[in-house]
């Protein structure tokens, strides 16, 4: 109730003008509605008591019925429009709510999540509170003003047969708060399906150059049939429930419709008595019997709709809860209160004991001291999980440390905007994110107002330039999602070209050489020293011609700095630097030196 409760609090605040139009149609349209049976209530009457038929009470009674009928039609069309309008426009901004939270929370929320999961909350679950908001923020007034509309007529035109005739209105609100109260479990678990189901999707079609590979189209499609199965079986229980329900408000409407005939019926007879020739009623008479049935028949819409709005009630209530828990969600990563603009840095990195865990687990650094002067290009070097990836996470605040403090030019890290912060480091990840859009598009990613002059320099320093000029449409190329048609090296380094142009004078380099053959990493090598000059660099790498040329070769093992220094003073040393090398780094340099021209023997004059 609690998140229903949230839903209407927000409906009502925004959109309260649009509302209050609805609640005027709802008004009108229960006002006509309740109108025609007493037009037959008094048609009828004159009928039954007139001497000699007179075919202008026909008349009168056809218009007076048609005019109502219009008049009815007209403001349900508006109760209709205004509730679908609320609905949408509620929609749009939870969507755009939604969407705008998950850019601002941390690595450390996104790495609990499934992409799936996510979007079937922006997908299905806003669906399903939008259909609430229709039946339930507007059509909530009709069913309530018809109800009461109807209970009021009754009574004021036969208080025993009235009572008769709403003694099943209790019954049928407590079978709709039990029927409620057991959808909301079902669907909530629907929703939870879903978002498996979508996550199946959205891995196979992903990986779907893996799948052909491996010919595991056959085992795909018994995973998402075994997925889709679940989403349908329990939307199927959940239907059969909600049907269940209707069907008995069904039943008990048509009882009611018994009772009614059974009671009143017996009411006209008995009151009915012959004077002077005429028919003359004591008690009911057939224009108020009349306008019983037709009140009955008045009530079926809102009967059914309760049914319906028990449904949306229920969806809306797991979905809502669903959404509400991204909306809520607390960052682990987010400014802290006054945070200042951090101006462009000189780039001195210091970190003064930092130890750093991920969520509670073991520690992944620990107590790391390290003193990086500005134009510095520093190494990280050790095995996978040895915390080097980690170290230079840290940098720009994609986690915060769990001890100590990360600094930069003397500001800690955390005392500035994270939008300020990250404009002042520029990081090229290894798993290079490459959007549907031109070639000239992804490189200013991020960028406002950058010339085509400029993407052109940066592409290339980042040995890009020759590539794009030699397709048909040069920078306005457009690339497939994730940068289909473009081979590893190709992304890498439009990677690089992209972080080059915002011109941070801090950057990191994620293994970013990792996908091209050695004569283009080392002009990709020889353009990005030119372009890092006098910036401070943080090099993860098992490249010996990146190695070699850092001023710090930082040995990451199990979370600390084991070693620090340069390559030949490392290598005289031994221990992990010198397992290291032997193990990833000397066949690389054998290798080369077998190539004339290749990347190690140059690298090493």
């Amino acid at each position: 109730m609690r998140v229903i409760l949230r839903i209407f609090k927000q409906v009502l605040g925004r959109y309260r003008m649009m509302v209050l139009g609805g609640y005027v149609s709802v008004a009108g349209a229960a006002l006509f509605a309740l109108a025609i049976p007493k037009v037959l209530e008094s048609s009828v009457n004159r009928l039954v008591e007139s001497e000699s038929a007179d075919a202008s009470q026909l008349y009168f009674l056809a218009v007076g019925l048609i005019l109502a009928g219009v008049a009815r039609g007209l403001f349900s069309f508006g109760q209709t429009f205004l509730g679908e309008a609320v609905a949408q426009r509620w929609a749009y901004d939870l969507r755009n709510e939604y969407f705008d939270r998950l850019q601002h929370l941390s690595f450390g929320f996104h790495d609990k999540q499934t992409t799936g999961a996510l979007m079937s909350r922006a997908t299905a679950d806003v669906e399903g509170v939008r259909m609430f908001v229709n039946m339930g923020a507007i059509r909530a007034g009709f069913v309530i003003a018809m109800v009461g509309g109807i209970a009021v007529a009754m009574m004021t035109t036969d208080v025993k047969l009235a009572l008769v005739s709403l003694s099943f209105v209790p019954l049928l609100g407590w079978r709709a708060v039990a029927t409620s109260r057991g959808l909301r479990r079902r669907w909530l678990r629907v929703q939870e399906l879903t978002a498996e189901m979508i996550t199946v999707l959205q891995e196979n079609l992903s990986g779907i150059r893996v799948v052909k590979a491996f010919a595991a189209e056959e085992h795909e499609r018994a995973k998402f049939a075994k997925s889709s199965g679940e989403v349908a079986d329990e939307t199927r229980d959940a239907q059969v429930v909600w049907a269940g329900n209707f069907s008995v408000m069904n039943f008990l409407f048509t009882a009611a419709i018994g009772a009614i005939l059974w009671v009143g019926g017996s009411e006209v007879l008995e009151g009915r008595t012959f004077v002077d020739g005429q028919t003359v009623f004591s008690g009911l008479t057939p224009g108020e019997f009349t306008a019983f049935i037709f009140y009955m028949g008045l009530l079926t819409m809102p009967v059914r709709m309760m049914g319906w709005m028990v449904n949306s009630f229920s969806r809306a209530s797991s979905c809502g809860e669903r959404l509400f828990a991204i909306l809520d969600a607390e960052s682990p990563v987010d400014d802290c209160p006054g945070a200042k603009t951090m101006g462009r840095v000189g780039g001195r990195v210091t970190f003064s004991g930092v130890s750093f865990r991920y969520d509670g687990g073991a520690l992944a650094l620990q107590t790391i001291d390290l003193d990086v002067e500005p134009g510095q290009t520093i190494a990280l070097l050790g095995r996978p999980g040895s915390g080097k990836t980690t170290l230079a996470h840290l940098i720009p605040r994609f986690y915060d440390v769990t001890e100590g403090c990360v600094t930069i030019d003397g500001t800690d890290v955390r005392d500035v905007t994270l939008a300020s912060l990250r404009e002042n480091v520029g990081i090229v990840q290894q798993d290079v994110f490459i959007h549907s859009m031109s070639i000239g598009e992804n490189i200013a990613y991020g960028a406002v107002d950058v010339s085509p002059e400029r993407i052109a320099e940066v592409a290339r320093v980042a040995q890009l330039d020759d590539f794009i000029t030699s397709l048909p449409d040069g920078y306005n190329t457009a690339v497939g999602e994730r940068g289909i048609g473009l081979s590893g090296g190709q992304k890498q380094r439009l990677s690089i070209a992209r972080t080059l142009l915002r011109d941070p004078p801090i950057i990191i380099l994620d293994d970013s050489t990792s996908s091209v053959d050695a004569q283009t990493e080392h002009r990709l090598q020889v353009a990005v020293e030119s372009a890092i000059q006098g910036r401070t660099t943080f090099v993860i790498t098992h490249r010996l011609s990146t190695i070699r040329g850092a001023d710090v070769i930082l040995v990451f093992k199990d979370g600390e700095i084991v070693q620090r220094g340069d390559h030949e003073d490392l290598i005289a040393r031994g221990g992990e630097y010198r397992d290291l090398y032997d193990l990833q780094l000397r066949p690389q340099e054998e290798a080369a030196l077998h190539v004339p021209g290749g990347d190690g023997a140059q690298g090493a004059t």
